[in-house]
């Protein structure tokens, strides 16, 4: 019973103090359309390999059961995020060059209101 208070009581610190660590920070909610290099997964993972000489670094599943990649140029650090739905269609979401700017992925970026 005292390993469950204590649980409890460092479970409650922990929400306190995220909820502190969140005050005072102004934050707001965006939804963004962006025009997105997107292709069948496995011709822009063969592109991303054969011309950028990008290979996959790291992958996730998210919460929509889409599948995000890192694809990464060991040579010049190139990379580039990847985003694949369950019909294997995948878009280009974002890269950058070895320098850290990022590239634009023939992409325009606009708020909606």
């Amino acid at each position: 019973m005292k390993y469950i208070i204590v649980g409890i009581i460092a479970g409650l610190l922990s929400f306190i103090v995220n909820v502190k660590a969140q005050e005072g920070i102004k934050t707001e909610t965006r939804t963004y359309m962006k025009t997105l290099l997107c292709a069948s997964h496995t011709d822009l993972v063969n592109n991303l390999n054969t011309e950028h000489k990008e290979a996959r670094k790291w992958w996730a599943v998210n919460n929509d059961n889409e599948l995000i990649e890192l694809f990464v140029n060991d040579n010049n650090g190139a990379w580039t995020i990847v985003i694949t739905n369950s019909q294997k269609f995948s878009c280009a979401l974002i890269g950058a060059d070895h320098s850290g700017a990022n590239y634009d992925i023939d992409s325009t970026v606009e708020t909606i209101q």
